[in-house]
């Protein structure tokens, strides 16, 4: 028997659709399962925890977004750091879907539901490790993705595209939004020891996969199995100089951008001379001074092959 988190609200109702095709299938199958349903957000950390402690299950399917993601893998990370051990797998039905992008999991419900139940695939991959002993699978950031993340999540705009199953498109609209109007700041960020300064900061990003906010290619050669956090920064005074980067970030093509830095390490730190929205995994999570550690093989993924 394995466990199933599901987030019938995710992609704007397309969990609990997904959901009721899933459930059919397995029955008609004969496939033992044990399901929790979300009814709010956190609900699915300890899901996950109640799931493995009191269940005994080795494998937990997420159907959801990248937040409910986000929250499952922070539970059996929990319980991880205790020595016990559980597989992740997921069946994309969230707006972004950058989870399933990144490990190849096909947006075909029934498709991923096969590559879980096979599990011949799995992957150890790296956590974003931060404050309040939060971890994040995908990324977290700080400046301009904060405030993104921030009125997507709001936005009434997400919910009617997510019907048409054009949700990425959220992502870009908060873009343009945001950016007639941020104002950048001062920022020290540091890396394994490493200060630096950036006067004009946009935006702060630590990646542990290329993608973030629906299909953007932030870091383009970020791996979640290298060891390594990957960060990317933002900086200009003017706005119309970044033009090009909203036009080329999609396609990971902004990384010869002067206004574009890179950077990796383990142990990342970023100050601010004012506090700056922090997302994790697209979901708000404070705000700066923000402190992220990799912890290398931290968690394990059903991918397909």
């Amino acid at each position: 028997m394995f466990g199933i988190i599901v987030n019938p609200l995710s992609g704007n109702g397309r969990g609990s659709n997904i959901w009721m095709e899933i459930k059919e299938y397995l029955h008609t199958h004969h496939i033992a399962y044990l399901a929790k349903i979300t009814t709010k957000a956190g609900e699915a950390a300890q899901h996950a925890i109640t799931l493995i402690q009191e269940h005994h299950v080795k494998r937990i399917l997420v159907i959801g977004g990248d937040g409910t993601i986000h929250e499952a893998a922070g539970g059996i990370w929990q319980l991880h750091t205790e020595g016990v051990t559980c597989a992740l797998a997921v069946i994309p039905a969230g707006t972004g879907n950058d989870f399933a992008k990144a490990y190849g999991i096909p947006t075909q419900p029934i498709k991923a539901l096969q590559i879980a139940l096979a599990a011949t695939t799995t992957v150890q991959i790296d956590l974003l490790h931060a404050i309040h002993n939060q971890v994040a699978v995908n990324s977290i950031g700080a400046g301009f993705d904060g405030m993104v993340a921030k009125i997507t999540n709001e936005a009434s705009y997400k919910k009617f595209l997510n019907r048409f199953g054009l949700g990425g498109l959220s992502y870009f609209i908060s873009i343009l939004r945001v950016f007639v109007t941020y104002q950048p700041s001062t920022a020290w960020l540091e890396v394994d020891g490493t200060t630096y300064e950036l006067p004009h900061m946009w935006l702060a990003a630590v990646a542990n996969i290329p993608f973030y906010g629906g299909s953007i290619q932030i870091c383009p050669t970020a791996s979640p199995h290298d060891g390594l956090a990957d960060v990317v920064v933002i900086q200009s005074k003017g706005r119309f100089r970044l033009l090009p980067v909203l036009f080329t970030v999609y396609q990971g093509k902004h990384t010869k951008h002067p206004a574009v830095s890179f950077y990796k390490g383990k142990n990342i730190s970023i100050r601010t001379e004012k506090p700056l929205l922090v997302q994790a995994d697209g979901e708000y999570a404070g705000s700066t001074p923000l402190h992220i550690e990799l912890i290398p093989a931290a968690l394990s993924v059903i991918r397909s092959t």
